[in-house]
């Protein structure tokens, strides 16, 4: 018995349905054929002729309804089972739609529903690692531009530590040499001070020996006068001695001695005179000079204050300067600190970016075992559609409102998969970019495919010369870096050129 119900369990569904339907028409056969045999033994040939009539036909019909109810069951639940396998194989490519109610077309709704949220979560899983991948591409070279940078700053900054070392040498130096030449402008306007003293004690002398050369000059003038009036008595005693005779004759021998004295006195006198005379003119003009020198002194000893009082400003200024430098060394000092840490924390960025990538892209590995058809990518009827919507937008809302919007990226409304705008001026240049911002003020005349073309500048001029249009380029893919045909369709409105393009596959 046990062996029977395994068996019985082993089987199929279409198998257990027949062998169900097998088992109640063979019994439904059996209970005709005894019926029959009653009837004709009971009733005669006739009721048994016709109810044997009556068995076959509701033996025909059990096989139609047996048919019936096996294909409305079985059929289903094959189309369920075929779809079912096709997900546990990753193919989410197509759908399934119910054709009949009840449990089997709830079952197939089910399966329905499960195949669309696989399909948008492994579709967004895609997205997102590609975004992740493309962030992490941009972060790893700002990181390694930072890092330049850094590396750039950390040099200059070795550079100015050693400059502003040797700027501390000097400014010490400077302190030092300013200490020394306030000592020596203060030892300076001590001599200063006492020169000053000695050219005023000089005067002082000066004015007194004057004083003392105008006494000496009226001495001199009275001395003069005692030989005048000397000569005078001489040459009166000579007139006596003469009218004396020879008793005078002495007399007068000595009144001309006399009289010679005094005349010799009187020119003595007057030599003495000229002697003094010249002698005060020099004290005078010496006395001049003196009291010049005097006021220079004077003016020396307040300009050696004025340049003591600067120097001791300019040693009290260099030791706060000489402070600063110190302070100011030690800031430079932290900041070159800091900017060693910024490297090493950009290196430690870059390298979580490029493990950031990797584990993109192994996550894109990973759910590649899906396959989505071609409901994953976006084709050219879905490009074309879209940028006639951005075309109309623009109408619509205005151009700003247009840039602002594509600009949103990830929550634009012009985002569909790996769909999304490109907008260019009529000079080449990039207005907005759904996928990369950074783009953005880029000059696209300098940008060219893998085979060198420059795809900007003929996707403007075709905008300008037809309006809209193909064109067909060469980029990497984001994340896989592989080199992929891309087919970008234009249109221009005012003077943006609006773009999308596709990744166009093998098949």
């Amino acid at each position: 018995m046990a062996s029977i119900k395994t068996l019985f369990q082993n089987l199929g569904i279409s198998a257990r349905i027949l062998i169900s339907f097998g088992i109640i028409l063979f019994c439904l056969a059996g209970l005709t054929a005894f019926a029959v045999k009653e009837t004709a033994a009971a009733q005669g040939d006739a009721a048994a002729n016709f109810l044997l009539a009556v068995g076959v036909g509701v033996l025909v019909a059990g096989v139609a309804i047996g048919w019936w109810i096996h294909r409305s069951i079985t059929q289903p639940l094959k189309e369920a089972g075929a779809f079912a396998r096709r997900m546990a194989t990753g193919d989410l490519s197509q759908s399934v739609s119910a054709k009949s109610s009840g449990e089997l077309g709830e079952l197939l709704q089910s399966l329905h529903e499960i195949n669309e949220r696989m399909f948008k979560v492994t579709a967004k899983i895609r997205g997102g690692t590609v975004a992740v991948g493309v962030t992490s591409n941009l972060i790893a070279s700002d990181n390694d531009a930072l890092l330049a940078r850094s590396e750039a700053q950390a040099s200059s900054m070795r550079q100015t530590v050693s400059s502003l070392e040797q700027m501390t040498l000097t400014v010490k130096q400077n302190a030092d040499n300013a200490r020394n030449a306030d000592h020596l402008v203060a030892s300076a306007n001590d001599s200063a001070v006492k020169g000053g003293q000695v050219v005023s004690g000089v005067v002082t002398t000066m004015e007194s020996i004057r004083g003392s050369a105008k006494m000496i000059a009226d001495i001199i003038g009275v001395i003069d006068g005692i030989a005048f009036q000397t000569n005078i008595l001489a040459l009166n005693a000579a007139v006596e001695a003469a009218r004396a005779g020879e008793q005078g004759r002495g007399f007068a021998v000595v009144a001309a001695e006399v009289r010679t004295l005094a005349q010799r006195s009187a020119a003595a006198a007057r030599e003495i005179a000229s002697l003094i005379g010249d002698s005060v003119e020099k004290v005078e003009s010496g006395s001049q000079l003196v009291e010049d020198a005097g006021l220079a002194m004077d003016e020396i000893v307040a300009g050696v204050k004025r340049v003591a009082s600067l120097m001791s400003e300019i040693s009290t200024v260099s030791a706060e300067q000489s402070s600063g430098i110190d302070e100011l060394n030690r800031a430079v000092a932290s900041i070159d600190g800091m900017a060693r840490q910024n490297a090493e924390l950009v290196e430690l960025t870059t390298t979580t970016a490029v493990s950031l990538h990797e584990q993109a892209l192994t996550l894109s590995q990973s759910v590649s075992v899906f396959n989505l058809g071609e409901r994953e990518f976006g084709n050219a009827d879905e490009a074309q559609r879209m940028v006639s919507d951005g075309v109309d937008f623009v109408r619509a809302y205005g151009r700003n409102a247009f840039i602002a919007d594509v600009c949103k990226q990830e929550k634009s409304q012009f985002i569909d998969r790996d769909l999304y705008f490109s907008v260019y001026d009529t000079d080449y240049k990039f207005v907005a970019n759904g996928a990369n911002q950074r783009l953005i003020g880029v000059d696209g005349k300098v940008l060219r495919d893998s085979d060198g073309k420059l795809f900007v500048v003929e996707i403007v001029n075709m905008a300008k010369s037809r309006g809209s249009g193909w064109v067909d380029y060469k980029w990497p893919h984001p994340l896989t870096k592989e080199i992929q045909s891309k087919s970008v369709y234009l249109e221009i409105v005012d003077d943006l050129v609006i773009s999308c393009g596709f990744y166009r596959r093998s098949n």
